[in-house]
């Protein structure tokens, strides 16, 4: 027979269930806190969430939407939160800098309970002394990618919230996608895996109905996503770190190979601060060029990058890298011909 908490764990269990409820007009009912505190290691029943709601609406300034069953609970929208009542400088400018830079990898239920942090940061930083340090930080940082940039597309919110969600509690989803240049939109019975930006671009990291191979689904092709009670058939030996440095990321098939290329030394300096792996080697092959040898992943992203120092490098291994580089010189040469 199991334990009975201890009023130890009761108020850690009722703790963790406030800060779980939403501020109106988002709602969650008492299932999916039942499931939620499960994921945080509280095992209850539902019929004790419900009696523990009871009994924390007559102190707390919780609302129950009663209009159609299940019940959905939430903060009244005018609540103070309860856990941070007043933010010190430093965690204001954490706040600012997650809600800046983040935003778009938290999952959708995570950012409802950080939204009124968010907008007590920006009051905290707005009213500190014109030039404090904390207040301009914000404007002293910044994230660049290494490439040319580009405006990210738009994800459905919708989307991003059943996806996040499915993700969190290890649900299957049944997703609508549209391949790029069709029409026609197919539906998939998703496995959630991870969610990985690049550059730009959100995807969703997943298998497909029986498969057990992850693929990558654009997050803003997903044109609908429904979760399911299912839980998650995960793969055994998946690992997301692992995942991406076999180049899934480069859109390849995860083989790797030794790389050899001689670069102008200018075009490599960068290669002695930021190796191309652990086992790189770069070696002078006279004045002006060296020789970098390293094990890489084959993949697309590895031609743009060889083919972004122009002439500064000549891939010497493997030959099938080499042959794939020369035709696409040959024809860009045929193409800026002149005629």
């Amino acid at each position: 027979m199991a334990a009975e908490p201890t009023k130890h764990d009761t108020l850690l269990r009722q703790w963790q269930m406030l800060r779980l409820i939403p501020r109106y007009p988002a709602k969650i009912t008492a299932g999916d806190i039942c499931d939620r505190l499960a994921t945080d290691g509280f095992k209850v029943t539902k019929r004790t969430v419900e009696r523990d709601l009871a009994s924390l609406s007559e102190v707390f300034p919780l609302l129950s939407d009663e209009r159609e069953k299940p019940f959905g609970w939430s903060w009244k929208k005018e609540a103070v939160p309860l856990d941070v009542p007043s933010l010190g400088n430093g965690e204001a400018l954490a706040f600012k800098l997650i809600e800046q830079y983040l935003a778009g990898l938290l999952p959708h239920a995570t950012l409802a309970q950080l939204a009124p942090y968010f907008r007590m940061a920006g009051q905290r930083l707005n009213t500190l002394p014109k030039g404090s340090s904390f207040q301009a930080w914000s404007d002293k940082i910044r994230v660049v990618q290494p490439a040319q940039p580009l405006l990210p597309p738009k994800i459905d919110a919708r989307v991003q919230q059943m996806v996040s969600d499915a993700l969190l509690f290890d649900r299957q989803l049944v997703v609508r996608y549209q391949k790029r240049g069709e029409d026609e939109l197919r539906e998939y019975l998703a496995h959630p895996l991870a969610l990985i930006q690049r550059g730009a671009i959100t995807y969703l990291v997943a298998t497909l109905f029986d498969y057990a191979d992850p693929l990558l689904l654009a997050m803003h092709r997903i044109r609908s996503a429904d979760i399911l009670d299912e839980r998650v058939h995960r793969p055994k030996d998946f690992d997301i770190d692992r995942y991406i440095a076999k180049g899934a990321l480069g859109f390849g098939d995860g083989k790797l190979v030794k790389l050899e290329a001689i670069f102008y030394e200018p075009a490599a300096e960068h290669l002695y601060e930021t190796p191309l792996s652990e086992d790189q080697v770069i070696t002078p092959v006279d004045d002006t060029r060296v020789r970098v040898t390293a094990t890489v992943a084959n993949t697309p992203q590895l031609e743009w990058w060889l083919m972004g120092f122009g002439d500064a490098v000549e891939v010497v291994k493997p030959a099938s890298l080499m042959e794939g580089i020369r035709e696409m010189v040959q024809n860009m040469a045929a193409q800026y011909q002149l005629r």
